[in-house]
């Protein structure tokens, strides 16, 4: 029985247990045992490697793009945010900010125009510039503001009006024939001088435009310091002719001529009728009127008539050679002018009479080409001849006799006649150059100027 039970028996000792739910040996043993599954988990296996292969070959733009639709809406919404913020920041700062800076980074550069004297107020205005902008524009008529810089408070001397511009990258801007009132002539007159000193002077404009940029509309701030080219206290100024005019005019015309008034700068200014101070040394010649002086940029010849003192040369004649003596060295005769009064029609004009009347140009002539040109234009009507001119001058001597006469005569010191000698300083004379260089300069002058008549 025994026998027949153990043969029936499938058990070996190297038989892993059976569990009551028919399962054998321990977990690993188990599975070492068991076939392999074609079950769903081997399904899911398959299924998770095709996802990866498929997720390995996606671009990246089909990423993006599926990310995006899947959140697409919570981007709709943070850029819904964003443009809530930033919109008006866009319009009141970031633009405006770009409108201003184009308006700043203007040159105006001043390429001509006309700077005239029309009243003891007013001044007749012209002025040509550019503007060079990124974008189109449109800017209205805009005020502006001229006024010195370097003046602690501000204050303007004039204003001029920009004309409505619709500006496109490099377009020309033009003032034209404005009449604009002087609203400061202290701060006026200062630029004026600077004006006729400096080789260089500063513009300074201030003023508020309004700028379209399509629908837009902005507000931007003008300040601008500009520097243009000045008169450079008329370097160049001179004297081209000198005749006289024998006998006088009824209004005591004695001397005709022309001069040279140049103009360095960028702007023409119209200064009216001028009347200059001749003089030698500090001896008052007499003086000469310029009419309607427009200095426009380059030389003007300028024609002129005044009046010659010839009464009073021999007098002051130690003088005159005296202040001349540097001069008379080389050969020339020095003429010293100095502004006496500025008019149109009839009116003095305080703005540029303050000016003018502070400076002394100076010109310089050849003594041959000076007398020359005085002599050889002395022309009689009949009645009159050269005799006549100098009998007025020097009376009964003759016109060397006489210049040479008074060189070599007295001087009255504290009432005492004391000898007046040419050459070195005496406590009693002037310094003056030696008298034969003189006598043989001035002869030799006369000569050839009366050679000619």
């Amino acid at each position: 029985m025994a026998t027949t039970f153990q043969g029936q028996s499938h058990f070996e000792d190297s038989s892993p247990p059976v569990s009551v739910h028919g399962a054998r040996g321990d977990l690993g043993a188990a599975r070492s045992n068991v076939p392999e599954r074609n079950s769903d988990e081997a399904s899911s296996v398959d299924h998770v490697q095709e996802k990866a292969a498929v997720a390995v070959s996606m671009t990246r733009r089909q990423k993006v793009k599926r990310h995006c639709g899947r959140f697409k809406w919570w981007y709709a919404a943070a850029g819904l945010v964003v443009l809530i913020i930033l919109l008006p920041l866009l319009f009141t700062k970031i633009i405006p900010a770009i409108t201003q800076n184009i308006v700043d980074s203007q040159k105006l550069p001043i390429m001509g125009g006309t700077f005239q004297a029309v009243s003891p107020t007013d001044l007749f205005v012209t002025l040509e510039t550019e503007l060079d902008t990124p974008l189109a524009a449109d800017l209205d008529p805009t005020t502006l503001f001229v006024y010195n810089k370097d003046t602690p408070d501000y204050s303007p001397f004039i204003n001029v009006t920009l004309p409505k511009l619709h500006a496109d990258h490099k377009t020309p801007v033009v003032i034209t024939n404005q009449t604009v009132k002087v609203t400061n002539e202290t701060e006026l007159i200062k630029w004026f001088d600077r004006v006729f000193d400096q080789p260089n002077v500063e513009l300074s404009v201030k003023g508020k435009t309004t700028v379209h940029l399509g629908a837009l509309r902005m507000d931007a701030d003008i300040d601008k310091t500009i520097e243009t080219r000045a008169l450079n206290h008329l370097d160049g100024f001179g004297i081209s002719s000198l005749r006289l005019v024998y006998p006088a005019m009824e209004d005591g015309t004695n001397i005709k001529g022309t001069l040279n008034l140049p103009n360095a700068g960028t702007l023409a200014l119209g200064l009216g009728n001028l009347t200059l101070n001749l003089l030698s040394g500090d001896i008052k010649l007499g003086f000469v009127n310029v009419y309607n002086v427009l200095l426009s940029p380059g030389n003007n010849t300028n024609s002129f008539d005044g009046q010659l003192y010839l009464n009073e040369l021999v007098p002051n004649l130690g003088a005159i050679v005296d202040s001349q003596a540097a001069a008379l060295a080389d050969g020339n005769i020095e003429i010293r002018t100095t502004g006496n009064a500025t008019t149109v029609n009839g009116v003095h004009i305080g703005y540029v009479e303050q000016v003018l009347n502070k400076k002394t140009l100076v010109t310089t002539m050849p003594v041959v080409k000076l007398l020359s040109d005085v002599l050889s234009g002395f022309s009689g009507n009949g009645n009159t001849s050269l005799s006549d001119l100098l009998g007025d001058t020097f009376g009964n001597s003759t016109f060397i006799e006489g210049l040479l006469g008074h060189w070599n005569s007295t001087v009255s010191t504290n009432g005492t006649e004391l000898p007046l000698k040419i050459g070195r300083s005496t406590p009693y004379g002037s310094r003056t150059i030696k008298a034969p260089a003189t006598k043989s300069l001035l002869k030799m002058g006369l000569k050839l100027a009366l050679a000619k008549l």
